[in-house]
């Protein structure tokens, strides 16, 4: 049994054995206190700006709404050989993996 589900029980044993109405109260305060404070901080930061996905909503409505213009070939070819790399190719597959 790993220590966090020693701990709870142990928990529960001592809980069981309180008459205590003051104590009770306190103890659920406590708890409802730390669930409402887990629930606001499990999700990362980022999550604030996830957008959820809208259903039936058609690739050329999100163009037009992220102002899509697309380049030729030709464009993306004369600025990716304009890009001077000081790294090598095993270098930056190094750093995503």
């Amino acid at each position: 049994m790993n220590s966090t589900k020693k701990l709870k029980l142990g928990i529960i044993e001592m809980l069981i054995k309180v008459n205590d109405l003051n104590i009770l109260t306190t103890v659920h305060h406590q708890l409802a206190n730390a669930a409402i404070f887990n629930q606001q901080t499990e999700k990362p930061l980022f999550w604030k700006a996830v957008k959820s996905i809208r259903k039936k909503v058609s690739l050329q409505e999100i163009m037009n709404e992220q102002n899509y213009v697309p380049i030729t070939y030709q464009e993306f070819r004369t600025n990716a050989d304009e890009l001077l790399w000081e790294e090598t190719l095993e270098d930056l597959l190094e750093t995503i993996r």
